[in-house]
């Protein structure tokens, strides 16, 4: 028999993963008796807005040759696969499907909304299972969870009760991250900041000069703030100065904190 002079993938993987599959050894309560210790790696679970990358590709290796050695040293071994819906992420994916399409999610009933964005979910969720299966991945299939099973919500509803009950839980007014494309509020861990040059505005309030980047947030002013070590201001400290608006004149205090930068603009920062 003269060996092909490429590999064939196709010729061989399927083949074996099937068998491996079919020995149900991927489930530790299948293993043989002698397998008593348990080993157990919950799969990061990937989210189910597209297809897997070379990242997915390297922890699933290294996972993988983890939880085959530990089993072939006859540990009781189970590696649990999942998959997370994903939330802003995976609307994001969405928002760009939609805008290919000439829609918009505004423009969408919220029911039907929610439908199809479970739908391409859960289409995703399955091509990203079969990818796994090619990459070899060795975890029990039978014990698969997704971040929107039923009852993975009630843990997760109980999870936040008993945060409450423990008095780990507030609520109020906090200042958020906000996208104004996608209309929604970002955690710190989905923003990437930078830094920038911007020119530096000079409003004169009264006998004061000040220098902003955010010329916009002169309409919520209540105070003006110098340092109280600069000597150019502290005639003015707990003192109300008028000034002009929109809507006419009016007073704001000047107060003194040590954050102010003598050295930075003109010594003198809006409170807003």
């Amino acid at each position: 028999m003269e060996l092909s002079k490429q590999y064939d993938p196709k010729q061989v993987e399927d083949r074996i993963y099937q068998l491996w599959d079919k020995s149900g050894f991927f489930n530790p309560d299948k293993l043989p008796k002698r397998h008593k210790k348990p080993f157990v790696i919950i799969m990061p679970p990937p989210n189910a807005n597209g297809s897997l990358h070379i990242g997915h590709a390297l922890f699933v290796t290294l996972e993988d040759i983890m939880i085959r050695y530990q089993r072939m040293r006859g540990r009781k071994t189970l590696w649990l696969p999942g998959a997370d819906h994903a939330g802003f992420e995976t609307q994001v994916v969405f928002d760009k499907k939609l805008e290919k399409e000439g829609r918009s999610r505004f423009q969408i009933p919220p029911e039907q909304l929610y439908q199809e964005i479970l739908e391409f979910t859960l289409e995703n969720k399955k091509t990203m299972e079969f990818q796994l299966k090619k990459l070899g991945a060795s975890c029990d299939w039978s014990r698969e969870k997704f971040t929107l099973d039923e009852n993975i919500i009630k843990i997760v509803y109980r999870t936040f009760e008993q945060l409450k009950r423990d008095g780990l839980l507030y609520k109020g007014k906090r200042i958020v991250n906000w996208c104004v494309k996608h209309q929604t509020s970002l955690s710190d861990v989905e923003i990437k900041y930078e830094e920038r040059m911007d020119p530096l505005y000079y409003i004169r309030y009264g006998p004061l000069e000040l220098a902003t980047v955010r010329l916009e947030t002169k309409f919520g002013d209540t105070a003006v703030a110098v340092n109280p070590e600069d000597k150019r201001y502290q005639q003015y400290i707990g003192k109300e100065i008028e000034i002009e608006t929109l809507i006419g004149k009016r007073k704001i205090k000047v107060i003194a904190d040590e954050a102010v930068d003598p050295q930075f603009g003109t010594g003198v920062v809006k409170v807003t």
